[in-house]
């Protein structure tokens, strides 16, 4: 049994204690993920790590975002994103500009050489994907993505509030 199938274990069944699986299942899951896309890239031979992946991908698709937006979509510490973004910029994968808002903050741009890298890694991780949609029909599909969107946004909605709709358990 894994540590996660014990944890689950202790917290209750799902049907009597959906809230208190719930996490554990999101945390195994990302776990997985990011566990099958660094066994991808290796066995490909693609040198990327899931994070320097990510963090490619998030400069691709947002040209000129500077480091601490990358963090916080990261959802990592500004220190931990700085050492991600060095190392692809050595590795000339990406190339700082200077931020043309803020003389404290630089601008990231992906390379040719960055943009070769990672359409090889998406490839790479569209397969990942696959393999584990493969489980669910179409539409299961469809409604997880809908099911979990609506997860996202109640969260949102709740950072948002400063009521007590996010706040009512008693310690």
């Amino acid at each position: 049994m894994t540590h996660i199938e014990t944890a689950i274990r202790l917290a209750g069944s799902n049907e009597e204690h959906p809230a208190h699986v719930t996490g554990f299942l999101f945390k195994a899951l990302q776990h997985s993920l990011r566990h099958a896309m660094e066994e991808a890239l290796r066995r490909n031979q693609v040198d990327l790590s899931f994070a320097h992946f990510a963090t490619l991908f998030g400069v691709y698709c947002e040209p000129g975002i500077n480091g601490a937006a990358l963090a916080r979509r990261g959802m990592v510490s500004a220190q931990t994103m700085n050492a991600v973004l060095r190392r692809l910029e050595r590795d000339g994968r990406i190339e700082r500009r200077p931020h043309p808002e803020s003389r404290r903050a630089d601008s990231w741009y992906v390379t040719d050489a960055g943009a070769s890298l990672l359409q090889r890694a998406r490839v790479v991780g569209d397969s990942v994907f696959e393999h584990m949609l493969s489980a669910l029909q179409a539409d299961e599909t469809a409604r997880l993505l809908n099911y979990m969107r609506r997860c996202i946004k109640a969260l949102e909605s709740c950072a948002e509030t400063t009521g007590t709709e996010c706040h009512s358990a008693t310690l």
